[in-house]
């Protein structure tokens, strides 16, 4: 551990990042655990200040309200472990595990308005529900809420697969996306979970699996990014729920191997990002609100394979990228008038990054 003093400079954050410790068919994984770093924006630098080496491919984080969430996407022996984050983020100290029902959870997210954490599980198919204390730890054992269903994609899409989950932001309402069932779900949040019956549904293009969503801080708009199919789609999601616009996260022409992974929206709303592994870049968009909706502004090359997860600093200034296979963290500062970005500093070596988690 690391007490250097925590950087002030514009786009610096404490940032937690998980990483594949164990091999999986679509990773094969060198990772040590859960990485604790400040990112100083003066310098594009990254700093460790605590590595802890006991979760199992932590591969999703989330940090609300003091506390940092993990998930161990396993076939078996999935868990759901929580830390407290001490001394404004220079440590995590472990306060909670437990089993947790299912397989391959690859998502955690946190409705702090519900005092309810969300756990998707994507081998297995469902959407958990854990109700949490005042510590904001689980209570008891969740509620199970279970899907049906399959894609034209019979190599993917046999089942359903839970690939996200989370709040609206007022929290009244969880939205999910199941790859394997082409389906973005809306479920009502109540006092004692979630309504087991969704609010509504919509349907993706078929075999455009839908991995990861971004809202708009009014609520109002969802933008998917669609794993299977290599394109962004943009929903109205108040009735008349519908499809506004769609986008390719690839350049025209461009042939190869690709599947898109990560949605960021940035803090002024304006720019959208959503990476590729494959080619191994982000996609930027400028977000309108009236049609066309979604106007391409260029692509961002990472110069890394893999890039699985990307986030935003807290204020917008820098973008980060996580490149799962060639292991390392670079840091790319954005125009804020064109919504691009260039790669500042050198790379931070991190072996198998799977999620970066900026903490509030």
């Amino acid at each position: 551990m690391h007490d250097a003093p925590f950087p002030h400079a514009p786009g610096s954050c404490l940032l937690a990042v998980g990483t594949y410790t164990e091999s999986l068919p679509h990773v094969q994984g060198r990772g040590l655990g859960i990485h604790l770093l400040a990112f100083d924006g003066a310098t594009a630098t990254l700093h460790e200040r605590q590595a802890l080496s006991g979760p199992v491919n932590p591969s999703y984080l989330c940090a609300a309200a003091g506390r940092l969430y993990s998930v161990s996407e396993q076939e078996r022996d999935a868990a759901l472990e929580i830390f407290a984050i001490e001394g404004g983020g220079a440590a995590l100290r472990a306060i909670g595990r437990i089993d947790i029902p299912g397989s391959a959870p690859c998502h955690v997210s946190v409705n702090l308005a519900a005092r309810q954490l969300y756990v998707s599980n994507y081998g297995s198919g469902e959407l958990l529900c854990y109700a949490l204390d005042g510590n904001g730890l689980p209570l008891g054992a969740p509620q199970v809420i279970a899907r049906r269903g399959a894609g034209p994609r019979a190599d993917r899409q046999e089942r359903p697969h839970v690939h996200y989950a989370s709040p609206s932001p007022d929290g009244t309402r969880v939205y999910l996306c199941d790859l394997g069932t082409d389906t973005i779900a809306c479920h009502r949040v109540q006092t004692d979970g979630l309504a087991p019956t969704p609010l509504r549904e919509l349907r993706t293009r078929p075999g455009a699996g839908p991995r990861h969503l971004a809202l708009t801080q009014d609520g109002l708009l969802a933008a998917v990014v669609e794993e299977l199919s290599n394109t962004v789609a943009l929903y109205a999601l108040d009735e008349p729920a519908r499809e506004l616009a769609r986008a390719s996260t690839l350049p025209r022409g461009w042939r190869g191997e690709n599947t898109a992974s990560a949605v960021r929206l940035h803090p002024n709303g304006e720019w959208l990002y959503a990476a590729n592994r494959g080619h191994d870049s982000v996609a930027v968009y400028r977000l309108r609100r009236s049609a066309p909706w979604l106007d391409l502004a260029g692509f961002i090359a990472v110069g890394g394979r893999a890039p699985r997860d990307i986030a935003l600093t807290p204020d917008g200034t820098f973008l980060l990228v996580a490149s799962q296979d060639d292991h390392f963290i670079r840091a790319l500062r954005l125009d804020p008038a064109t919504g691009l970005a260039r790669a500042l500093g050198e790379p931070h070596p991190l072996a198998s990054p799977a999620c970066l988690c900026p903490l509030p």
